[in-house]
């Protein structure tokens, strides 16, 4: 376990180290053209090949939509209300703290204590969350929220697609699903290269500038953990789906946060500073989780 747990997370932490020194000696990162590259080209390609190379029934991918959608309305009414009384904006840090990395870190780490099993359940909980960050943080972020704008968003398309798609048990050419495959492995290197960069460039003036970030490094997986406990009293999963859904849920803050903090000017350097914090405190949880 703790073998597959290196294997994901040393690629991780070399990019966002690459993206540190790359962000130090160069330019290339700067602006917001990486970013536009990774949310209207890398990310719907990506979503729309691992929806397309899932394999599981209609029923549990439904009942795991559902329960996902559900836990981050109780998680956003929590978090929002926690925001409020520590005197933050909200439309600012809940996106943030609301949606976990359940993509490039929750997927691994659920392949590390689960097996290859559970990729499939893994990766629709975080299909839900990547709408949601173009829902729910889109909306925050940019202080308005356009049903148009929806309709017409890349990642929302790709899944609309793909769902359509395995409705009608329609397959792709094998040279369409290469090309999708090819434009989405662009997506998580460029986004944790842009997170390394933001981190190795962060100015702080003291210490009390590391207050907050720590703790909301604490709130997001265990904040995340505890909402996902409450909504299985009440919806109770099979014992692999159940524990699937803790795992995704106690994952560290989004790289696509800080992607869509920098985009629409939010507390980016707040947020970068909160992510590899926070992937501490949740990789703490999944190892309990091995135990």
């Amino acid at each position: 376990m703790f073998q597959h747990l290196a294997n994901s997370l040393v690629p991780l932490f070399s990019l966002i180290a690459l993206g540190a020194v790359l962000g130090r000696k160069t330019d290339f990162f700067d602006g917001r053209a990486l970013s536009g590259l990774v949310t209207t080209v890398g990310i719907p390609a990506l979503l729309l090949h691992s929806v397309l190379s899932m394999d599981m029934n209609i029923g549990q991918m439904g009942e795991l939509v559902a329960i996902t959608v559900v836990w981050i309305v109780v998680m956003a009414l929590v978090t929002a209300a926690v925001l409020r009384l520590a005197g933050f904006p909200v439309r600012d840090y809940l996106p943030a703290l609301v949606h976990p990395n359940t993509g490039n870190m929750g997927v691994p780490v659920c392949y590390a204590l689960f097996g290859p099993q559970s990729l499939g359940l893994a990766m629709v909980i975080s299909s839900v969350i990547q709408i949601s960050h173009f829902t729910l943080g889109i909306g925050c972020l940019s202080k308005q929220f356009s049903l148009a704008a929806l309709v017409r968003n890349g990642p929302v398309l790709a899944l609309a697609a793909g769902a359509g798609l395995l409705a009608t048990e329609t397959t792709l050419p094998a040279p369409v699903m290469t090309t999708l495959d090819m434009l989405g492995s662009i997506t998580v290197p460029i986004m944790l290269m842009q997170l390394g960069s933001s981190i190795a460039n962060l100015r702080l003036s003291g210490g009390r500038e590391m207050l907050w970030p720590v703790a909301f490094s604490f709130y997001r997986p265990l904040a995340g953990l505890g909402v996902a406990w409450l909504v299985l009293l009440f919806w109770p999963l099979g014992q692999a789906q159940a524990q699937i859904f803790l795992v995704q849920c106690a994952m560290p803050v989004a790289v696509m946060s800080y992607v869509l903090a920098v985009r629409y000017h939010g507390p980016a350097q707040a947020i970068a500073l909160t992510i590899p914090l926070s992937v501490v405190v949740s990789l703490a949880v999944a190892i309990a989780f091995s135990v």
